[in-house]
């Protein structure tokens, strides 16, 4: 469904299937277009979504991701002051996962106070954080920060009634950026499913013996496999190719 078609028909949409069909992006363009349409049909101006890896993770380039939908203007300042190393709103998302007004986000630096001063001077006068997590622990991240032009009195009241849409696009936009970055990371590689799957296993603490136990096979078909895993990952322990395949985004 395109924004178009959304905007036409808004008293008869009902936003959840619209979210759904996130899905069926197959292009970073068309994800970000869906989600455009759907952050303007919930009443709010601006967005911006980013995917992440907690900071221990945080090794390449594709382990952080995002969608901008607010003005770039914001964007160069963000990136010009190197706002992302001090961020309160990832500071907040990396240990909560329930929504937050901005009007409660704490700030405890003077650089955290001008991000905040910058967004309202970019049409981010009220706004709403919305972690979200594929599990807990180490794993991907995500966060959808929106933002509208209202003050805070009138905006946020809106915004935070719709708490419970927004939250169903962040989760919808942590699992489209997954499985995104799990099928370019496998044709990367050329790593196959079933490699990928052992990857899991092993993140799981599982050891060689107990691998080929589930699979039926040879401990050394398990050891075999691992060593080709290593040689496409190019490392030398598989407790370092679970690390990078965590990075690329391979495991959820």
């Amino acid at each position: 469904m395109t924004g178009t078609a959304m905007k036409s028909s808004d008293s008869q949409i009902d936003v959840m299937d619209v979210i759904s069909e996130l899905d069926q992006c197959v292009t970073e363009a068309d994800a970000l277009d869906l989600t455009t349409t759907v952050v303007q049909h919930l009443g709010a101006d601006w967005f911006v979504y980013t995917t992440m890896l907690p900071p221990e993770l945080n090794k390449t380039d594709e382990s952080y991701r995002y969608f901008i939908g607010c003005r770039r203007e914001l964007c160069e300042i963000y990136n010009e002051r190197r706002w992302m190393m001090n961020d309160p709103f990832i500071d907040y998302a990396l240990s909560n996962s329930a929504p937050l007004l901005l009007s409660k986000v704490k700030t405890v630096t003077a650089g955290q106070a001008e991000l905040l001063q910058a967004g309202a001077a970019y049409g981010f006068r009220s706004g709403l954080v919305v972690p979200t997590h594929t599990s807990m622990g180490k794993k991907r991240m995500g966060l959808l920060y929106i933002g509208s032009e209202l003050p805070k009195s009138q905006g946020e009241p809106k915004l935070w009634l719709k708490r419970v849409q927004f939250g169903a696009l962040g989760h919808e936009l942590l699992q489209w950026w997954n499985t995104a970055l799990r099928k370019k990371a496998m044709h990367k590689y050329s790593l196959q499913a079933e490699e990928v799957e052992l990857l899991q296993l092993v993140r799981k603490g599982k050891v060689a013996t107990e691998i080929a136990a589930i699979n039926d096979v040879k401990v050394s078909t398990v050891y075999r496999k691992w060593e080709t895993i290593k040689e496409k990952l190019d490392v030398n322990k598989m407790e370092h190719a679970v690390v990078t395949a965590e990075a690329i985004g391979l495991l959820e």
